[in-house]
């Protein structure tokens, strides 16, 4: 065994020893809150992390302590002052001392704490986020989509317990101009570590069905600034900036406006607000309507008197068109009554004369006339006979004469062409 071997806790105060001489004083410090732990006594133990500013790897970690005494004044000063609680994720400005315990190792004891700074990295880490989605061009997106004109049917995120979700629908359902609107609520987590990635999983279940909706509604009740961290974050902003749909932040805050409101195609202050605005964009429709009513029914109104005007107009006109037309065929008429009348006397002549004409001839052929002229007539049976043809000796004739007339007996028939020859 070597002469100058050490145990290890003589080494370790040997360590301490050397930091106490080395590093006697307090020293201010700037590192992130990677974890942050409360114990029942009251003490705080931190893990502080530097990052590299330009790929954020790993430089350096600590253990760091706030004990009960000192931690009980520091956090209400320091949410006070930066309306943010002490969390994982902000950067602290601190006055340190450096202590090491051969049980415990090297740990910084936190001593002081300077929210200034803590607020301008915050600042700073918003502007980040700003210019970042300008850099990219997608700041203005979401505000680019045409907002509907009857924004009805309405995607809520929100939690389902929030007082400010409940303000939203009382205001919504009982709005003094009978407006119904559909709301369908897709819960989420509204505040914390776990906000971002949670509203975002809420707008992917919406984008599965947007053409069910006109918009969506981002609402939560009020709260401190460091509720506020969330919507500043770059993903939920970048969603934001992407969705198809237009989107109405009311997060409950009047002073500070997250990211999230700035690139949002509507940003408001508080859920009420949202409510009161999806109000007064049916009730701007119903004016547009009422003024376009208005308008058409005066356009009509014009017209109609117009053509009333018109009508009045051409009825005069007709009335002395009429009685012109009326004469004029009145003439016509009384020219062709002339004209028919002289040709039915005219035709009325002419058939009296034929009838006259057929008369005489029809007294030519009276046989009464005929055998006034000399001729007979001879019946068999009381018919007519004009040929030997078919009469049998023994046959009684009948000839007619003018006067008289003589019957006889046939004796014998001789058959003759009576068929003149020219």
């Amino acid at each position: 065994m070597p002469e100058n071997f050490r145990t290890l806790s003589t080494l370790l105060a040997q360590v301490k020893n050397a930091l106490v001489e080395t590093l006697p004083d307090q020293y201010w410090i700037i590192g992130e809150i990677l974890e942050l732990h409360e114990n029942r006594n009251g003490h705080c133990y931190l893990e502080l992390i530097e990052k590299h500013p330009k790929n954020d790897s790993l430089l350096a970690r600590a253990k760091g302590t706030i004990w009960a005494s000192r931690y009980s004044m520091l956090r209400p000063y320091f949410e006070t002052s930066t309306g943010t609680s002490l969390k994982s994720g902000i950067k602290l400005l601190c006055r340190v001392s450096v202590e090491f315990h051969p049980q415990y190792g090297f740990s910084l004891n936190i001593t002081d704490i300077d929210p200034a700074y803590t607020l301008g990295d915050l600042a700073r880490k918003k502007q980040e986020v700003i210019s970042r989605l300008r850099k990219e061009g997608v700041f203005d997106m979401n505000r680019e989509i045409p907002f509907p004109e009857v924004p009805q049917r309405i995607a809520v995120i929100s939690s389902e317990t929030a007082a400010g979700y409940g303000d939203f629908m009382e205001t919504i359902e009982t709005n003094s101009h009978g407006f119904r609107f559909s709301t369908t609520l897709f819960p989420a987590v509204m505040q914390g570590e776990d906000a971002p990635g949670s509203i975002t999983a809420a707008l992917d279940k919406i984008h599965e069905s947007e053409a069910a909706f006109d918009c969506v509604a981002i609402i939560r009740g009020g709260g401190s600034k460091a509720d506020l961290e969330s919507f500043n974050h770059y993903d939920l902003a970048y969603f934001i900036t992407q969705f198809p749909l237009p989107v109405i932040t009311g997060i409950g805050h009047e002073r500070d406006e997250s990211v999230a409101d700035m690139v949002a195609s509507y940003g408001l202050k508080t859920p009420t607000a949202v409510a009161e605005f999806l109000v007064d964009q049916l009730l701007s429709f119903e004016f547009r309507l009422t003024a376009l009513y208005d308008r058409m029914a005066s356009s009509v109104k014009g017209r109609v008197q117009g053509h009333l005007s018109l009508l009045d107009r051409y009825r005069g006109d007709l009335v002395h068109f009429t009685r012109g037309m009326l004469l004029k065929h009145s003439e016509q008429l009384l020219q062709t009554d002339q004209l028919l009348r002289r040709e039915l006397d005219m035709q009325f002549t002419r058939r009296k004369d034929h009838l006259a004409l057929l008369v005489k001839r029809t007294e030519l052929v009276n046989p009464v006339n005929i055998l006034k002229r000399g001729y007979s007539m001879t019946l068999v049976d009381g018919k007519i006979i004009s040929s030997a043809r078919n009469i049998l000796p023994g046959n009684i004739l009948n000839t007619r004469l003018h006067q008289g007339s003589i019957v006889s007996k046939v004796e014998y028939t001789t058959e003759t062409d009576d068929k003149r020859e020219d």
